[in-house]
């Protein structure tokens, strides 16, 4: 698989796998309730700090 196919996708695939690895730890009782709620909106918060950085910024070193 080529990473370029994933480009713009990879931030939302671990925020997904981070909620699903609280959610499985929550409902099976080996994660409490006061480390899962911090991880599903830590990975809220990444997803939405991807979602406001625009993709076509282009940054150069030109100081004039």
């Amino acid at each position: 698989m080529d990473l370029k196919s994933l480009k713009g996708k990879k931030t939302y695939i671990t925020t997904i796998a981070i909620i699903c690895y609280a959610l499985g730890g929550m409902v099976s009782g080996l994660m409490e309730i006061g480390v899962g709620i911090p991880l599903i909106l830590g990975a809220l918060g990444l997803a939405g700090l991807r979602d406001a950085v625009p993709v076509t910024a282009v940054f150069t070193s030109d100081n004039k």
